[in-house]
C-alpha cells in the first residue's frame, strides 16, 4: 500500500508534471514521498497542453491578495508512449533507481517495479482531471464542493463547502492553505472551533449538470496540521473570494464503489 504512493511522484518526476499526491502515509514513507517529489521539477506557471482554467480563487494571507488558479488537464492519449520514451532513457531510470533507493533508506523492502507504473499510466491516458470538483453524495444528501488553485509563487489555497443536494443551501466549510505547494504535509487548516465565515453569492446547476459558484471566505488562526514539520506557529489569517463557472459534479458513494 505504501509503495502505491510513490508511483505518482515518480510518474510526475519523469512527466516533468506537477505534484498530485495528497494522502498523508506514515513516517517512514512519507520521507520518502518527499524526497521523490523535492527532485521533480517545479510545476511550471504557464498551461501545458490539454490544460484549461476552470476557475480562480483570490486570497490574501497577510502579504496582498494573489490569484490562485484551478486547471483541468486533460492527459495526452499516447501518455504511455511519451512515459515509455521517457523511462528508457538515462533520466527515466535513474528516476526509477532514486525512487527506489528512498524507499530501501525509508525501512520499505518492496520496490516500485517500471511495469507497475507504466500500468498506472496507461490507465491514466486521455483522461481528464479537475484541480476543484463536487461529490454528490446521496447517503448523506450533501454536494461536497472541494476547489483548490496554486498560484504562481508555488502556494496553494484549497475551500471547501459543503450544500445540501434539495435546497442547495450552504451548510458548513473549510479552508487550508500551503505555503508550498509541493510540501504536502505542510499546511493550514482551519478548525471546527474556528470554522471560516463564508458568503456564497451563487450557486446553481448548469444544464449539462455542473455548477456554477461563486462568494467570498474570511478566516482567522489557521493551524498547522498534526503532521506539519515546518509550520509551528497559526496562520494569522486569510481572506478572499472565489469563482468558478463550470464545476464537473459526480456521484460518491459511501464505500467508494
Amino acid at each position: 500500500m505504501r509503495r502505491c504512493l510513490f508511483v505518482m511522484p515518480l510518474i510526475c518526476l519523469l512527466a516533468a508534471c506537477g505534484d498530485t499526491v495528497s494522502d498523508a502515509p506514515a513516517d517512514g514513507a512519507r520521507k520518502a514521498v518527499e524526497s521523490v517529489i523535492a527532485k521533480a521539477p517545479p510545476a511550471p506557471t504557464e498551461l501545458q497542453p490539454g490544460q484549461s482554467v476552470q476557475g480562480l480563487i483570490e486570497a490574501d494571507v497577510g502579504q496582498g491578495m494573489q490569484v490562485f488558479r484551478s486547471l483541468t488537464t486533460k492527459m495526452a492519449d499516447d501518455l504511455d508512449k511519451q512515459f515509455d520514451e521517457k523511462l528508457a532513457g538515462r533520466e527515466g531510470q535513474r528516476a526509477l533507481d532514486e525512487a527506489n533507493r528512498t524507499l530501501k533508506d525509508s525501512g520499505i523492502k518492496q520496490e516500485v517495479k517500471a511495469d507497475q507504473v507504466r500500468d498506472l499510466v496507461s490507465g491514466l491516458a486521455g483522461k481528464t482531471f479537475h484541480d476543484s470538483s463536487i461529490h454528490i453524495i446521496d447517503m448523506i444528501g450533501t454536494l461536497d464542493v472541494s476547489l483548490s488553485g496554486a498560484a504562481a509563487d508555488g502556494s496553494k489555497a484549497t475551500v471547501f463547502l459543503r450544500f445540501g443536494i434539495d435546497d442547495l443551501a450552504f451548510r458548513e466549510g473549510s479552508v487550508s492553505y500551503q505555503p508550498v505547494a509541493r510540501d504536502m504535509f505542510d499546511r493550514y487548516e482551519t478548525t471546527k472551533e474556528a470554522p471560516p465565515s463564508m458568503v456564497v453569492e451563487r450557486f446553481e446547476k448548469n444544464a449539462d449538470g455542473s455548477y456554477a459558484l461563486a462568494g467570498s471566505f474570511r478566516a482567522a488562526n489557521l493551524a498547522p496540521i498534526r503532521m506539519a514539520k515546518k509550520l509551528t506557529q497559526p496562520l494569522p489569517s486569510i481572506e478572499g473570494r472565489f469563482a468558478f463557472e463550470s464545476l464537473p459534479a459526480r456521484e460518491l458513494k459511501i464505500g467508494g464503489k
